[in-house]
C-alpha cells in the first residue's frame, strides 16, 4: 500500500512560521489590542469626559453620559465604510502601504485627540470636534482589520491559521483589560479633578505606545508574497471592492455578513449586560469586586480566543462553530442566570464562574481571522475579510434594542424584573441560531492554500 502519511501538527508552538510571519503577527495583536483599548477608553473614561467636553444639564448627569456614549456608537458605524475604503486600496495596491497608512492614522488620531480643547474653552465645539476624533479612529480601525488581519494570515502556514488567527484577536481583550489597569493606575495616583484637568490627556497618550511598537514593526516587513504572485500573475482587479457584490463572491459575503451579524448580536450583548447583572443596580457586587472579576474574565477570554482558534485545525472551523453554537444553544440562559443569582448572593467565587461561562460563549471570534481570510481569493480578500466582519455592525449594533424588544413582552418582563438577563440571554441564543445557519453553506477550508483559492 503506497501514499503519503499526512504530517501531524505539533500541539504546541508556531511550526513553519517565518520570522516575518511571526513579526506580522505580533503587529497586528498590537494593531487590533489598541483598537480595543482605544475603544474602551472612552467607556471607561466616560465620567470623566463627560466634564470635559458635554455641557451641563438640565437633564443630569445622565443626558451628559448619553451624549459621550453616543460617539461609541459613531466608531461602530464609521468602521464598516473605513473596511470598505482601506481594504479596497490593500487590494488594488498592497497590504504593506495601507497597513502602514492605518497604523500612522491611529496615532495621529489618538494624538490629537489628547490635545483637544475642552467645552470651557470651545463650547459645544468640543464635543463636535470629539465625535469627529471618534468617527475617524472608527474608521480607520475598520481598515485596520481589513489589511492587517489579512496580512497576517497570508504570511501564515496553512496548518496553524487558526491559532495564529486565535492569537492576533485575543488582542481584543488584552486591549480593554490594559486599559482597565491603566485607567486604574492614573485614578490611583490622581484625584478626580485632576483626571478632569488633564489626567484624561495622558490616558490618550499613551495608546500611542503600542502604535510606535507596531510601526517599527511593520516597516521591517515586506509585502505578502501571496499577494505579489496575484499581482505578476496579473490577477488584480480594478474595483476589488464592487467585484464583492458579485456572484459567486456575492454569496458567500452575504452568508459571512449574516454570520458576522449574528456574532455581533450574540457577543455585544455579554460585553454590555455583564456589568449590569453584576451590580445589579446598586444591590449587587460594588464596582470594585466588579471590575476585577470582570478583569479576570477578561483574561479567561484572552486564553479562551486562542484556544478556540487552536482548536478549530485539528477539528476544523465549521464543525467547532456548529458544536459551540449548539453549546450556546443549551447553556446561554442557564449562564446569564447563574450570574444573577452570583450577584444577588454576592457569592464571589460564584460570580467568577459565572462570568467564565457567560465569557466562553464568545469564543468563537478565536477562529474568525483564519475563517474569513479562507473564503475570499487574495485578489479581493482585503475588502471581504474587513467589509465582511464590519458589515455584521450594521445589523449587530441594535443589539440594545433587540434586547429591548424581548425585555418589553409582560412574560419576559415578569421573570427578570427590572435587572435583564433573560432578555440578553435570549437575544444571545438567536445571534447564535444566525451563526449556525449561515455556516451551514460555507465548506470547510482549513488547511486550503489561500493562494489556490479563485472565488
Amino acid at each position: 500500500m503506497s501514499g503519503t502519511k499526512k504530517e501531524r501538527i505539533p500541539l504546541i508552538g508556531l511550526p513553519g512560521m517565518t520570522h516575518e510571519g511571526k513579526l506580522a503577527m505580533i503587529s497586528q495583536f498590537l494593531g487590533f489590542g489598541m483598537d480595543a483599548y482605544d475603544m474602551g477608553l472612552v467607556i471607561i473614561l466616560a465620567p470623566v469626559l463627560t466634564h470635559v467636553f458635554v455641557p451641563p444639564s438640565k437633564a443630569g448627569l445622565a443626558w451628559q453620559y448619553v451624549m459621550i456614549l453616543l460617539t461609541y456608537s459613531i466608531t461602530m458605524a464609521a468602521r464598516p465604510f473605513g473596511s470598505a475604503f482601506f481594504g479596497h486600496y490593500a487590494d488594488k495596491f498592497g497590504r504593506r502601504r495601507i497597513f502602514l497608512i492605518t497604523m500612522a492614522g491611529v496615532g495621529i488620531v489618538a494624538g490629537v485627540t489628547a490635545f483637544l480643547p475642552t467645552y470651557a474653552e470651545i463650547g459645544i465645539w468640543a464635543w463636535v470636534l470629539f465625535a469627529l476624533m471618534r468617527f475617524l479612529m472608527g474608521f480607520i480601525f475598520g481598515g485596520e482589520y481589513a489589511v492587517g488581519h489579512t496580512f497576517a494570515m497570508e504570511l501564515c502556514p496553512k496548518d496553524i491559521r487558526g491559532r495564529v488567527g486565535g492569537i492576533i484577536q485575543s488582542g481584543f481583550p488584552f486591549g480593554y483589560m490594559l486599559n482597565a489597569f491603566v485607567f486604574a493606575a492614573f485614578s490611583a495616583v490622581m484625584s478626580e479633578e485632576a483626571m478632569i484637568a488633564v489626567g484624561w490627556r495622558y490616558v490618550f497618550l499613551t495608546g500611542l505606545i503600542p502604535v510606535f511598537i507596531a510601526l517599527v514593526i511593520r516597516r521591517m516587513l515586506p509585502e505578502s508574497p501571496m499577494y505579489k504572485l496575484a499581482k505578476e500573475k496579473g490577477e488584480l482587479e480594478k474595483h476589488p471592492f464592487l467585484s464583492l457584490f458579485k456572484p459567486p463572491t456575492l454569496w458567500t459575503f452575504l452568508i459571512i455578513l449574516v454570520f458576522m451579524s449574528g456574532l455581533f448580536i450574540r457577543d455585544y450583548t455579554v460585553y454590555s449586560y455583564i456589568p449590569d447583572i453584576l451590580t445589579l443596580k446598586g444591590r449587587g457586587f460594588d464596582y470594585t469586586t466588579y471590575s476585577l472579576i470582570y478583569g479576570f474574565s477578561l483574561f479567561i477570554t484572552v486564553l479562551g480566543y486562542i484556544f478556540y482558534g487552536w482548536l478549530s485545525d485539528y477539528i476544523g472551523r465549521r464543525k467547532l462553530t456548529i458544536l459551540w453554537n449548539i453549546y450556546i444553544l443549551i447553556i446561554g440562559i442557564p449562564a446569564y442566570y447563574l450570574l444573577y443569582i452570583a450577584a444577588l448572593s454576592h457569592i464571589i467565587g460564584l460570580a467568577l464562574l459565572a462570568t467564565i461561562i457567560v465569557c466562553s460563549l464568545k469564543f468563537t471570534w478565536g477562529m474568525l481571522p483564519a475563517w474569513l481570510a479562507e473564503n475570499f481569493p487574495t485578489k479581493r480578500r482585503s475588502s471581504g475579510v474587513g467589509f465582511g466582519y464590519s458589515g455584521g455592525v450594521f445589523v449587530g449594533a441594535w443589539y440594545s434594542i433587540y434586547t429591548w424588544w424581548v425585555h418589553s413582552i409582560p412574560q419576559i418582563q415578569a421573570i427578570e424584573g427590572e435587572v435583564q438577563w433573560l432578555s440578553p440571554a435570549i437575544v444571545g441564543i438567536i445571534g447564535a441560531v444566525m451563526c449556525i445557519i449561515a455556516i451551514l453553506f460555507v465548506p470547510e477550508r482549513k488547511g486550503v492554500d489561500l493562494a489556490e483559492i479563485k472565488e
